[in-house]
């Protein structure tokens, strides 16, 4: 799976847990935070390419939110390395 996601797009939280919910086809019962953003990210059916464009603009509009959203992020690549690469531009 390939995947880009333009984060100038994301202001709220809820834009950013609908837009990653959406563009990634997360499961029924994503729970709409970082943990369950980094379990579905760790447990992806297969090997995915995620893009974030401008991610400057997750931590420009979510501030903390959008840094600890980010690490999560990089924290489930290094969990899967050749499975999951998360491209962050």
């Amino acid at each position: 799976m390939n995947v880009t996601i333009d984060c100038a797009q994301i202001r709220t939280k809820s834009d950013f847990h609908t837009k990653f919910s959406q563009m990634l086809k997360l499961p029924g019962f994503y729970g709409e935070n970082l943990d369950a953003l980094h379990d579905c990210l760790t447990d992806l059916p297969q090997k995915s390419v995620i893009t974030l464009l401008h991610t400057q603009c997750l931590i420009d509009n979510l501030g903390p939110y959008g840094r600890a959203a980010l690490s999560a992020m990089a924290h489930a690549e290094r969990e899967n390395p050749g499975w999951l690469t998360i491209n962050m531009l």
